[in-house]
């Protein structure tokens, strides 16, 4: 079988969509792993792409695999709690949650770049639950998009592996118009403190890439001053999960608390923007 060429995906930050991808793969043939997605294995298997580069990266895997375990389960309870509830994957790559977490209630947008939704498309093409969006993360007009044609459904707004890789002052802005004109409804992302940012050059994936950590997150209440409907839910630290799993130097940075906790996910709610006054601008 002719493989799916890559060759498109020239963004640095778009490529890495392959990490997480390959990620979830190793671990699915993993007996007894963090999770299980054999969608991605398929997938891996169609690509003409060089995973091999990732293959020493014990952290990225476990790490990896947290985070989708995680981001799971926030899909799972959004979409039990909530009667219309709606499911946003930015910066999507080949993402399969919907797969995973079911369909039959939810319904899913997949927004990423067009020649990531492009390739996504020729292997995981959309239907009328899952659909996709080529488009820019930066390019606020797919937030309106979306809240017009659902007008009153609850959003849950998933950015995982993204924010980290772009500069405050473009993250900012888009969290802004994520709260202001999706709530009600959650937003979840991944980020990593401005030390985990400093040691992104020695990442055992990121590395291999053109890509790097610029957004250093180190007050985790910050969102909620850029935009007031914000409110953090929960933290949760990688290294905290499956400590068993994480390799020897991993251990170690689990007693250093700046390099324990360099790296984090987090949940905030969207409260409708009737309920609360003096919303920052």
């Amino acid at each position: 079988m002719e493989k799916q060429s890559t060759h498109a995906i020239t963004d640095a930050v778009a490529d890495t969509l392959f990490i997480p991808l390959y990620m979830r793969c190793l671990e699915t043939r993993e007996q007894g792993g963090i999770i299980h997605d054999p969608a991605a294995c398929q997938l891996v298997d169609q690509l003409d792409y060089d995973f091999s580069r990732y293959d020493q990266a014990p952290r990225s895997r476990v790490g990896t695999c947290i985070r989708v375990r995680h981001f799971d389960e926030a899909a799972r309870r959004f979409i039990d709690s909530h009667p219309d509830p709606v499911v946003i994957n930015l910066g999507c790559g080949l993402d399969t949650r919907a797969q995973r977490v079911g369909r039959q209630k939810a319904l899913f947008y997949n927004l990423d770049l067009p020649e990531v939704i492009q390739l996504r498309e020729s292997l995981l093409p959309a239907d009328e639950r899952n659909i996709s969006m080529a488009r820019s993360l930066f390019d606020g007009a797919w937030a309106e998009e979306i809240r017009t044609r659902h007008p009153n459904a609850d959003m849950l707004v998933i950015a995982e592996g993204v924010f980290m890789y772009f500069p405050e002052e473009q993250i900012r802005p888009v969290i802004q118009q994520i709260a202001s004109t999706l709530a009600p409804g959650e937003l979840v992302f991944d980020a990593c403190t401005s030390t985990g940012c400093k040691i992104s050059s020695r990442h055992d994936t990121i590395k291999h890439t053109r890509a790097v950590f610029r957004w250093g997150l180190d007050n985790d209440a910050l969102p909620q001053q850029w935009a007031r409907n914000l409110r953090l839910l929960e933290v949760e630290y990688y290294m905290d999960k499956e400590k068993r799993r994480w390799d020897l130097p991993s251990r170690v940075m689990r007693f250093i608390p700046p390099l324990a906790h360099a790296f984090k996910m987090l949940r905030y709610s969207m409260r409708p923007l009737e309920t609360v006054s003096g919303n920052a601008a």
